[in-house]
């Protein structure tokens, strides 16, 4: 059997069109087709139902489709292991880290792991969480780190590090002079909080609602620095997830302080289940995991 027809069968199947197939695999239309009416062939059985409007799986389909997937999975994962023995091996890593996350990451990775394995390609990027769970599952990322909110039943999960959010505050603001802040304290606070899909964001709307008001949103940023920045300048509080502290820590404008009633986190790295991890994306793990209280 041709792995060129279970690759077409497979993209007409997840686009429900010949036309789009085509276009993502470069090959004219007719190739497609006639190729996936000498697997039918092949086969004995129909695999999908045409029309002029749409594509659709047989019964059969739908068996051969849960197959192919299976196949065409484990041969990238053989191509992949193998290319990673030999002198000739891609050493590439394609990582994706939260805007929250990334602050005390980035220049862990660029100047200490970058000394050390100056022969990696390094491929980086600053994503929200979903976009680097899509990403993965997608393939423009092998490996991503983010705050371990949610099941992922089709990842693999390496927990690194609990953490709690802190509240942060102008240096002068009357509630700095207490050692812990009731949530209930910030009810009458302008909230500075980052875009919609964050981790800290959706846990304090969540704590809000908990304690029943509604917080007054004065500015929603886009990046941490802009957070940070205003709230130092007194326009409001926000909140940070303590692995962020060591890049205001010396901010003699801001003062963090804990919450009464402890909001954890645990962060970690995540991989899909179905792929083979390369060697480089391991060797990054140990390498953070050896390099944990650098933070």
């Amino acid at each position: 059997m041709d792995l060129r027809r279970l690759e077409y069968f497979e993209a007409v199947s997840r686009l429900k069109s010949f036309t789009r197939a085509a276009e993502e695999l470069h090959v004219a239309q007719p190739s497609i087709t006639a190729s996936i009416l000498k697997l039918e062939e092949e086969l004995g059985v129909s695999l999908l139902q045409r029309s002029h409007r749409s594509v659709s799986l047989t019964g059969e389909g739908e068996l051969f489709l849960e197959r192919t997937k299976r196949i065409l999975s484990d041969v990238q994962n053989l191509v992949n292991e193998m290319s990673d023995l030999g002198d000739k091996a891609k050493r590439v890593l394609r990582l994706a880290i939260p805007t929250s996350l990334g602050s005390w990451m980035f220049p862990v990775i660029f100047s200490h792991y970058a000394s050390r394995y100056p022969n990696v390609g390094l491929q980086i990027y600053e994503r929200g969480v979903q976009n680097i769970i899509d990403g993965i599952v997608a393939e423009t990322f092998e490996l991503g780190f983010i705050v371990l909110s949610e099941e992922l039943p089709y990842f693999h999960t390496q927990p690194f590090s609990n953490g709690k959010l802190l509240v942060i505050l102008p240096a002068q603001h009357p509630l700095s002079r207490l050692e812990v802040i009731p949530f209930q304290r910030l009810q009458q606070e302008k909230f500075i909080l980052c875009a919609g899909g964050s981790y800290i964001r959706g846990k304090i709307m969540a704590e809000c609602e908990r304690h029943q008001f509604r917080p007054n949103i004065l500015f929603t940023p886009l990046q941490v620095a802009t957070t940070f920045n205003m709230v130092a300048s007194g326009a409001g509080i926000s909140f940070v997830l303590d692995d962020e502290i060591a890049i205001i820590k010396e901010n003699p404008r801001i003062i963090m302080r804990p919450l009464q009633e402890p909001i954890e986190f645990q962060t970690g790295f995540i991989w899909a289940k179905d792929r083979y991890l390369s060697a480089v994306a391991r060797e990054f793990i140990e390498f953070m995991q050896h390099n944990r209280s650098g933070r």
